[in-house]
């Protein structure tokens, strides 16, 4: 099995992997009754390109996601994971998510944040495994890890896992180290 940044051209297998969940993992993936295929094909469509998608894939078919998407301001990540049925209970959500977190670490995100049902039984364990703050209300939970600055081993970590596979991301990821290790704000972030 491979984790791997899923690139534009490659969304239409981000969707067929949500569209093979049942209704009920569905509803506890997106908070939400009723999400249908045509649904979906919106949801991915518009995930802009400063979000991540990245995927674990078996015999180049997607089994497991994780998607990041930054607020407006990026100073919180949103994290959603699913994975095929068949492949659950083997860590790889756990792993996607890790590798979430150093992704959003690294573009300054202060926290990362989740919300699911209160009975995804799957992502609330996740979440505490991960030492988020959950907290319970009306059917729901939602998740808050803050993180700490990007600094050299989380550069180093994101660069290893294989994430940057495209240059503009090499660029980017330069522009930050190097914004970092001379005390500057990185490319449009205010320094604080």
């Amino acid at each position: 099995m491979l984790i791997r940044r899923l690139p534009q051209h490659e969304r239409s297998a981000y969707a067929a992997h949500l569209k093979r969940l049942s209704p009920d993992d569905r509803h506890l993936r997106f908070t939400r009754a009723g999400v249908s295929d045509e649904w979906i094909d919106h949801h991915v469509a518009n995930i802009p390109e400063d979000g991540l998608i990245l995927v674990g894939t078996l015999r180049d078919r997607v089994i497991a996601a994780a998607h990041v998407a930054f607020d407006s301001d990026s100073a919180v990540a949103e994290v959603g994971i699913s994975v095929d049925v068949e492949h659950r209970s083997g860590g790889l959500g756990s792993e996607l998510f890790n590798q979430a977190v150093v992704f959003a670490r690294n573009r300054r995100a202060e926290k990362l944040y989740t919300l699911c049902l209160s009975d995804n039984r799957g992502m609330v364990a996740l979440a505490r495994r991960a030492g988020m703050e959950i907290e319970f209300s009306q059917g729901e939970a939602e998740a808050h890890l803050p993180l700490p600055p990007p600094d050299p081993l989380s550069v180093s970590q994101e660069m290893s896992s294989g994430l940057f596979a495209v240059f503009r991301d090499w660029a980017e990821l330069f522009d930050r180290y190097g914004a970092l290790v001379n005390g500057a704000a990185p490319p449009g972030r205010a320094k604080g």
